[in-house]
């Protein structure tokens, strides 16, 4: 009798083996901290890109600019934070939502993530600027024209893509409900 009640296997149709929860789990933070380093560098093109030098004269072995080069200094730290948080925040907010399994888990890896893209991001865009001009001004001969240096006035302004995630990552978490996984009864 008690083999008349188990059904003999169906050739090809076998269970899928099961992913182990720790793997899928260390996946999922690999996946957020990716996600968010790549962000920041794309982050660092974009705010180069949109950043423009002024340019300045060199007088007496000191680099002079006008009052468009003083709103550009400006500018260049503005424009980080300003790139820095909208990205932050995007990703942040895609990451929650796509990885919802353990939310403290996508903290984790979001800060850790998005601390190492806004360093990123912080890095190249000084790296790809061209060079002080107060310091090239002392070599080259009076009339020359040299363009400003991207700078960034905040000593701890890789820190605007971190909060942005962040910020990102709450709204999601607090207004959005916890999806299901499939397989499993929410009751």
């Amino acid at each position: 009798m008690p083999d008349q009640l188990t059904a003999p296997a169906r050739a090809g149709l076998a269970s899928p083996p099961r992913r182990s929860p720790v793997l899928a789990l260390v996946a999922q933070a690999l996946a957020v901290v990716v996600a968010l380093v790549v962000a920041g560098l794309v982050a660092a093109v974009v705010w180069f890109q949109l950043w423009s030098p002024s340019t300045g004269v060199v007088q007496d072995g000191r680099w002079f600019t006008n009052e468009d080069g003083l709103r550009s200094a400006f500018a260049g730290t503005g424009l980080f934070v300003l790139v820095a948080v909208l990205t932050g925040f995007l990703v942040g907010a895609v990451t929650a939502f796509l990885f919802d399994r353990s939310e403290l888990l996508t903290l984790a890896a979001t800060i850790v993530g998005a601390g190492l893209g806004g360093w990123l991001m912080l890095r190249l865009g000084l790296e790809w600027s061209p060079a002080d001009p107060q310091v090239l001004a002392r070599t080259v001969p009076d009339g020359t024209e040299l363009e400003s240096a991207l700078v960034v006035d905040l000593p701890h302004a890789w820190l605007a893509l971190p909060g942005g995630a962040l910020v990102g990552m709450a709204v999601v978490f607090l207004v959005t409900t916890k999806r299901a996984v499939a397989g499993t009864d929410p009751h």
